[in-house]
């Protein structure tokens, strides 16, 4: 076997711990009341000896790929990997551009058409190519406007049907013109994708829009009008911003709900505030950080104090991260970030590595920055993605022992259960997802630890992933020791044994990984509440107010639990 590049002396040289002595004095006085220390401890005098646990792969990327064992297997997993991963970013790319692609398409073909007979003649054969680039690439953006869900549903299929009308007669004109007749079989291609994606077999009818995901939820702020402390905090949260609209903010001149996904992090880029890392031992005897950004003046203990925890395959240097930090910090607060344990930079000696069910290394950051506050100082959680998910589930299992005061959750998750559901992004966004955190995380720096774990089918599995729920199934679960993703019933349709297996599943149902990772995870998929009985369900135990800011397909919808 072939050794690990990495070593835990090479990370202790790479690390420059911050120097406190630049800070302000308020700044100063924070970090030291923390007593964290700015060096890892495991590059100091007191570092475990020798740093590698027997019996434990040491940390680095898979060495022995003995589980593609044929020619075969390496091919299937090359195609299995390849092919989903470049579809998507060929797709995704022209969902994030069809809204500019489409009126440039048209009126470059409307110029070829002035074109004379003569010049025509003289066209080489790249600028037919090219041409018939634009016929076609004109067209599929129409189609993707006029059956983009989020438009759709919010401003109507006329947009994307009179594109769709110009660029094809256009496209048909130009491509007769220039006898570009592969061209008219593509356009008869791209027609018959049309009508897959709009007419519905089973009604008969054209739909516009897919129906799974017309929202049934009116846009606004819920909460509980009963509770007088619910009521103060919406009190003096304007009725105005709690929609999304153009006057808000919005951006119609997104005509797509992947380009506003997509867009914004090619065009929106934020320097990174000046992070001083901190180091946190938590209980199992593996480390976490905290990036701590400040306002100019220093830490103020007047102000609010935030601890954010990034999503998946992220850290303090991600553009939403920066973009909050620096908002805050203007705003005279402390932000505080915490980086995951194993993502990142951040070495793991043991078996433990990051997954979205441990809630405890929150809890520990929450509790030594709550050490630092002064009385009455506000210690507020923000969770983004896999963050959010994480956050909702803390502040729901930990219930009075939370050691925040208020909590936000935002594009996380409150029951991941549904997630195996979310067709459309396990084809178009996740492949691209999925492919960067096994190279990088399962397979690039923990490879020889997994590969201990799983069989070889799990590792062939693994490896020919193509969204996150299948890497969840193959790896997370059996690595981890969790007995699936969510155990499917089959006597769940049995109104006798209902009372009987929902007793079980509130015991045992904390071994499936998506219920163990969600704040709704202990409630039957079946159960529902509301005919007076009190419920013993995890998210029950809340004591802190929690917002959770979801973004549906036309909708935002706000919710205070």
């Amino acid at each position: 076997m072939a050794t690990t590049t990495w070593s835990i002396e090479a990370y202790c040289q790479e690390q420059h711990p911050s120097d406190w002595s630049l800070l302000p004095i308020e700044s100063q006085t924070f970090l030291e009341s923390l007593n964290l220390s700015s060096v890892h401890p495991w590059c100091s005098e007191d570092a475990p000896d020798p740093f590698n646990i027997p019996g434990i792969p040491p940390q680095g990327p898979l060495l022995i790929w003995d589980h593609l064992e044929t020619p075969w297997d390496m091919l299937v997993t090359f195609v299995a990997v390849a092919l989903p991963s470049t579809t998507a970013l060929g797709e995704l790319w022209l969902r994030l551009f069809a809204s500019v692609i489409a009126p440039l398409g048209i009126a470059h073909l409307l110029w070829s058409l002035l074109e004379s007979k003569a010049r025509v003649a003289k066209q080489s054969g790249k600028s037919k190519t090219m041409l018939s680039a634009v016929c076609l690439l004109s067209v599929a953006s129409s189609v993707v406007i006029l059956t983009d869900t989020l438009y759709v549903l919010e401003f109507g299929p006329h947009y994307g049907a009179t594109l769709l009308a110009a660029s094809s007669v256009l496209s048909f004109a130009a491509a007769i013109k220039n006898s570009l007749y592969k061209t008219l079989m593509g356009q008869l291609c791209l027609f018959m994708l049309l009508g897959y994606l709009i007419y519905d077999c089973e009604t008969g009818q054209f739909q516009f829009g897919h129906p799974d995901d017309i929202v049934k939820i009116a846009e606004g702020l819920y909460y509980d009008a009963s509770s007088p402390f619910a009521e103060q905090i919406v009190q003096h949260w304007p009725a105005s911003h709690r929609t999304y609209s153009a006057e808000l903010g919005a951006t119609p001149w997104m005509p797509t709900g992947d380009s506003r996904t997509g867009l914004p992090f090619l065009l929106c880029k934020v320097k990174s505030p000046a992070w001083t890392r901190i180091w946190l031992p938590v209980d199992d005897g593996e480390v976490v950080a905290l990036d701590i950004s400040f306002p100019a003046t220093g830490h103020d203990a007047s102000n609010p104090v935030y601890l954010l925890l990034h999503g998946l395959n992220g850290g303090s240097q991600e553009e939403y991260v920066r973009d909050f930090s620096w908002r805050r910090t203007a705003e005279g607060s402390t932000v505080a970030v915490m980086i995951a344990r194993g993502l990142a930079d951040l070495p793991i000696r043991g078996w433990n590595v990051f997954h979205g069910a441990r809630w405890t290394d929150a809890h520990a950051a929450a509790k030594a920055l709550r050490d630092g506050l002064r009385e009455g100082q506000i210690l507020a959680g923000v969770g983004y993605s896999m963050g959010g998910i994480i956050m909702a589930n803390y502040v729901a299992r930990s219930g009075p022992d939370c050691a925040m005061d208020v909590a936000v959750s935002i594009s996380g998750g409150l029951d991941m259960r549904y997630e195996t559901n979310f067709y459309r992004a396990q084809r178009l966004w996740q492949p691209l997802l999925t492919e960067e955190l096994r190279n990088t995380f399962v397979v690039g720096k923990w490879g020889e630890r997994v590969r201990s774990r799983l069989t070889k089918d799990q590792m062939k599995q693994m490896m020919r992933a193509t969204h996150v729920s299948e890497i969840d199934k193959t790896a997370v679960v059996a690595y981890n020791g969790f007995r699936d993703l969510d155990r499917k019933y089959c006597c769940r349709s049995l109104n006798f044994f209902h009372g009987i297996v929902a007793h079980l599943r509130r015991h045992f149902v904390s071994t499936d990984y998506y219920s163990e990772m969600s704040a709704l995870g202990d409630i039957p998929l079946e159960e529902h509440y509301g005919n007076g009985e009190k419920s013993t369900a995890r998210i029950d135990q809340l004591s802190i107010p929690f917002c959770v800011l979801v973004s549906l397909p036309t909708y935002l919808a706000w919710c205070i639990i």
